[in-house]
């Protein structure tokens, strides 16, 4: 996040996330909704010249304590905003000195889902000041972490320190470096502040890599005041690359804050727009729900800040995050298409699951929705893939009547698991179910 048009302005389950796949072949998923991610950030803000301590870490944490406190964190970032991947800033200084205990924290990340770790300058715009020392950075973190599949990398936040041929330059100086690394597990910023993604989008150099755009209110006037003129701003940002693009920065207030000498109160994100911040946050979060983009909210924690998603109270072992807003959760999850109702077909000699086929995660809930054609006793079960009975429920169906059960989830582990439904004690409909927390 770059604080340059509003210093001070803050920015940047386990929920289930399941999908039902059509017996026999896969549905095919959008290029980057596999990201339901948030930012952990420093109070400070991540640019730093020194060491960077994300909240809830200090000097003192080693790697015991610092993997206590992402267990908490992370753990209640799945559990309560339904993330499955963290970014996570890096510099030279927090490689070079702290590395010993912010380890302990990326270690602890990476057993609950994705991790971006994400280079930040010491200041928006200000470019590494020894590149001997920044490629030293990099070359330590892959060493560590290049083989780990939920590690990736975000190889400079917000490189608005460099022209568009520095920037394209640098980005391919670093695939040269680590020639290895896969390249989908890249992430590379768009130009300036993240604004430029055809800029990066357009060089074949970088076909195979995500590419990363950032939007914020105070990256435009305040009289952006409807949701269509914020769709439209992030719209030109992306250009034609949304298919590869993570938004891997954008937020907004969510708790009590001011602005340009006006103090906003929490705002209503489930209704109509009011105000400029309303409209941003409803119609980027619709605009990335059209696209089926991931993205990592600005920030999921970040002590301090209005914008934060949660609050932290408590340290170490003892930390518990508090929502801060639970109409903007419902707006970053309604940007997340994957976690939204997915529409199937099932296989089945009455099909009954397609009448009216959904699949939602709330909580830990799995709910089934569908309209049976025959009446009489039925039952859906859940096997593991190896046969063994999972969970089940009995219903008395009614032909064409709407029926809605779920599933508690908790405790499952994520994996691939099978749905059959039964009328009268006959096969109607299967599917399988992917459970990925």
């Amino acid at each position: 996040m770059s604080n340059i048009k509003n210093p001070g302005a803050g920015r940047s389950t386990a929920t289930v996330m399941a999908a039902m796949i059509l017996l026999g072949s896969a549905i095919a998923s959008p290029a980057t909704n596999q990201f339901r991610g948030v930012n952990w950030a420093d109070q400070r803000d991540n640019f730093q010249s020194g060491v960077i301590y994300i909240s809830g870490l200090s000097s003192t944490d080693t790697y015991a304590s610092a993997s206590v406190v992402a267990d908490k964190i992370v753990g209640q970032f799945m559990s309560k905003l339904g993330s499955n991947s963290v970014r996570m800033p890096i510099n030279e200084a927090t490689v070079n000195t702290y590395w010993g205990a912010y380890t302990g924290a990326i270690d602890m990340a990476l057993t609950k889902g994705r991790v971006v770790l994400c280079y930040w300058g010491k200041a928006s715009g200000a470019n590494p000041p020894d590149m001997t020392a920044w490629w030293n950075m990099w070359s330590t973190v892959m060493a560590k972490y290049g083989k780990n599949p939920n590690f990736y990398v975000e190889v400079f936040n917000e490189p608005s320190g460099y022209n568009k041929t520095e920037l394209l330059s640098l980005y391919d100086q670093w695939l040269k470096k680590f020639p290895e690394f896969p390249r989908k597990r890249i992430i590379l910023d768009g130009s300036g502040l993240a604004w430029g993604v055809s800029d990066v989008g357009s060089d074949k150099r970088f076909d195979s890599c995500f590419l990363a755009v950032h939007d914020y209110t105070f990256f435009a006037g305040s009289d952006m005041t409807t949701e269509t003129k914020w769709a439209n701003h992030i719209k030109g940002y992306v250009g034609a690359y949304s298919d590869r693009t993570i938004a891997t920065e954008w937020g907004g207030p969510m708790s009590t804050g001011s602005k340009n000498g006006v103090t906003y109160q929490p705002m209503d994100y489930s209704k109509p727009a009011t105000n400029f911040f309303e409209a941003y946050i409803r119609g980027i979060s619709q605009q990335l729900r059209d696209w089926k983009m991931g993205s990592f909210y600005w920030p999921g924690l970040r002590d301090g800040d209005w914008y934060s998603m949660t609050t932290r109270s408590g340290s170490g072992a003892n930390i518990v995050l508090t929502v801060s807003n639970p109409s903007g959760l419902a707006r970053m999850k309604y940007s997340w298409v994957d976690t939204a109702t997915v529409s199937v077909q099932a296989s089945g000699p009455e099909a009954a699951l397609s009448a009216h086929p959904k699949l939602t995660s709330e909580g830990s809930q799995l709910r089934l929705d569908f309209a049976p054609r025959t009446t009489g006793s039925g039952s859906v079960t859940l096997f593991g893939t190896d046969g063994s009975r999972v969970k089940s429920f009995e219903f008395q169906a009614t032909a064409s009547e709407n029926h809605s059960r779920g599933f508690d989830l908790s405790g499952l582990s994520n994996g691939l698991y099978l749905a059959d439904l039964e009328i009268n004690g006959r096969p109607a409909g299967r599917s399988k179910v992917l459970l990925n927390r």
